[in-house]
């Protein structure tokens, strides 16, 4: 069933402060089936909505309305067990712990970034092996460990934009993408932002938990929509220190990622903007299935720390080179080999790393447990 289909005649509570934005979002929701309790823009509002909607369903929220912030709402519906996302233009770490496992949403909110957002709060589904080894890392697993992990699963979509890990907050849970891609970004003292790496249906994020570390140095997000399944860092723990083969991959994947990070900086110190464009769509189309994917020329400036006009004009020469066709914020990839050709050496030798390590064989490895 499709994410809009599951929100049908559902009802959900929109706390946002301002006028235009909350028609819009109200608006978008109604098109898409869902009963609009709403919009309110304030705590105290929002407080006196909730018990008079006893079919109250979930609810989208902005986190700093006006001079106050929205978290007494949060606490209020996390009480009654009503699932919520959050949306904002601020920075995410004034998020409290208590609320950093939700779904944040920067804004503008995308109409289907909302939908699967609050559809994927809302629903969850068992998960079955077959579906767990599109996920490259979980698909070395043996059957019998696999079965073990299964259980502590969940599958779920993520939007475009949504936050997976907020910088120098805890990581509370864990992803093993499926078709999603998310981006690692460093973010500067002045709001600054550069992509140093992704991660894709290859691997698994939180990675610092494999030396007891849960704080993330950066900002996570999804950079392209999709699926992936979800483990609590503590189930994840436990899974390292119980599955020796979960706790190795995860180790190589880890040793692969800082090769891909490294290779970045040198692409971003090195090489020009064609090579790095060329060698990023090549990145992405090895962790996306089929040849299309949606992205903006603005999103695609931030990640790779240039303006948007030149990363325009690169796109127009990929596409006259006929490796791409680039149409209202979708890319399509016609001519990988060539893409491959046009990234030179910028591509190539962390992917070859990720190959040699995750086909190694399996040994006889330490036993100490992880994040004690």
């Amino acid at each position: 069933m499709e994410p809009h289909q599951l929100l049908t005649g559902k009802r959900i509570l929109v706390v946002e402060d301002d006028c235009l934005i909350a028609q819009q979002l109200a608006s978008a929701l109604s098109s898409a089936g869902v009963l609009i309790e709403g919009p309110v823009s304030d705590v105290e509002s929002a407080l006196e909505r909730i018990p008079s909607a006893p079919d109250l369903a979930g609810a989208i929220l902005d986190i700093k309305l006006g001079k106050e912030l929205v978290f007494p709402v949060a606490d209020e519906l996390e009480r009654i067990a009503v699932p919520f996302v959050f949306a904002t233009g601020f920075e995410p770490e004034i998020i409290p712990a208590r609320h950093s496992d939700k779904i944040v949403l920067r804004k503008p909110v995308e109409k289907q970034s909302a939908i699967l957002a609050l559809s994927q709060a809302l629903f969850t589904e068992p998960v079955k092996q077959a579906y767990a080894r599109n996920n490259h890392l979980l698909a070395r697993l043996s059957d019998e460990d696999l079965a073990t992990v299964l259980p502590m699963l969940r599958s779920i979509n993520l939007a475009r934009g949504a936050v997976m890990e907020l910088q120098h907050q805890s990581v509370t849970r864990v992803y093993f993408p499926i078709d999603c891609v998310a981006s690692m970004i460093v973010v500067g003292r002045d709001g600054s932002r550069i992509e140093t790496g992704i991660i894709g249906r290859e691997g698994v994020t939180g990675l610092g938990l494999l030396e007891g570390d849960d704080k993330t140095p950066y900002e996570l997000i999804t950079q392209i929509e999709g699926s992936a399944l979800a483990m609590a860092t503590d189930d994840f723990l436990s899974k390292l220190n119980g599955v020796p083969d979960l706790r190795v991959l995860t180790a190589r994947f880890s040793r692969s990622l800082g090769v891909q990070v490294s290779h970045t900086a040198l692409a971003n110190g090195r090489f020009g903007l064609q090579q790095r464009l060329a060698r990023w769509l090549a990145m992405v189309h090895d962790r996306v299935p089929g040849g299309t994917v949606r992205l903006t020329h603005e999103y695609l400036s931030m990640m790779l720390g240039v303006r948007r006009s030149s990363v325009t004009d690169t796109l127009h020469i990929l596409e006259g080179e006929r490796l791409i066709r680039s149409n209202r914020g979708c890319i399509e990839i016609r001519d990988k080999r060539g893409l491959i050709a046009a990234a030179g050496e910028a591509y190539g030798a962390p992917e070859a790393e990720y190959q040699r390590l995750m086909a190694l064989p399996f040994v006889a490895h330490a036993t100490q447990p992880v994040g004690n």
